[in-house]
């Protein structure tokens, strides 16, 4: 935390890049504790010489109560070329894959989709090296170095990933070896078929335990900045009674600073479904957010199961 600061300080007095944002957040929750949460979020970023660093400062409340503080550091890292390669090391974020509500190649960073905020997640511990050229990219990383972690996110391993860009078209292949999940590889598209129209897919296999993650989808963007989003689903490591098959719809549009959004997310084995709702104005300098998430389904229903009904949240943010 202390190096963070530390470059942090550096890039706002050395006029290099610095930038942040300060947040005032509050959520309140239906069907599970605590029923309401008071959040506010500092953001500092910046970039010294050849040190680039992500800090949130946050204060914390739930239910009225007493404010509480902590910090992350979401990146902090070193980079520089040498050997025709650029390198970088330190904590870092690195997300890859082409999806909107599910990434299966989403290998390293492996964040949470579909945040009602967007926020910045906290990087995993990597050593990076990357070449590229106009067309075509080439990296390699290695994720965690020493961790102790049995899975997931957390667990040291080696991953790689090569870039094409063939007309309108990008390409993506990917490998990736765990320390105790084992290997797995993965392709992904995107592809703008038309002005308005964009197709994707991506599709990953492991080979421990032979499962398979894969999703389909298409945007359409017209001229009144009016957006339709549609994607489908199968995901082979979801336990049960998680749902294994989704669908995800996302309509969103913008006009003078309004952007309202409406998405659903639909299992169709159950008819459960996660619905929400959100309007943001983005004005000179303030940002203002608002919005309501459902959960329901009929009785039976995996979604149904969670421990949340509802969600209203409402946000201001401002940029420095």
């Amino acid at each position: 935390m202390i190096v963070a600061l530390w470059v942090l300080a550096g890039a706002a007095l050395a006029d290099d890049r610095f930038s942040g944002q300060v947040r005032a957040h509050q959520e309140q929750v239906q069907g599970a504790a605590p029923p309401s949460t008071d959040t506010l979020d500092t953001e500092l970023r910046g970039h010294w010489q050849a040190f680039s660093g992500n800090v949130v400062l946050t204060q914390q409340r739930f239910n009225g109560g007493e404010w509480h503080g902590d910090a992350t550091v979401n990146e902090l890292y070193a980079s520089g070329e040498a050997l025709g390669w650029q390198w970088s090391g330190g904590r870092k974020i690195v997300a890859w894959d082409v999806g909107h509500g599910f990434r299966p190649n989403d290998v390293v960073q492996q964040e949470q989709r579909r945040t009602l905020l967007p926020t910045t997640p906290q990087g995993r511990g990597v050593v990076q090296a990357e070449h590229f050229d106009a067309d075509t990219a080439w990296t390699l990383v290695w994720v965690n170095p020493r961790s102790d972690a049995a899975s997931g996110g957390d667990e040291e391993a080696v991953a790689a990933r090569v870039y094409r860009r063939i007309g309108a078209a990008d390409w993506h292949g990917f490998a990736r070896v765990g320390e105790h999940s084992r290997g797995s590889i993965g392709a992904a598209t995107s592809w703008v078929a038309t002005d308005s129209v964009e197709l994707h897919a991506s599709a990953r296999r492991t080979s421990q335990s032979h499962l398979t993650q894969a999703l389909v989808g298409a945007t359409w963007t017209g001229e009144s900045k009016l957006s339709l989003t549609a994607e489908a689903w199968s995901d082979g490591s979801a336990a049960p009674p998680q749902p294994r098959r989704n669908v995800y719809l996302r309509a969103a549009w913008e006009h003078e600073g309004w952007q309202p959004v409406v998405d659903l997310l639909l299992v169709p084995a159950d008819h459960g479904r996660i619905v929400t709702a959100a309007l943001g104005r983005q004005g000179d300098r303030w940002r203002f957010d608002g919005g309501l998430r459902w959960y329901g389904g009929p009785d039976g229903a995996a979604i149904t199961r969670l421990p949340t009904r509802r969600i209203a949240y409402a946000a201001a943010t401002w940029p420095f």
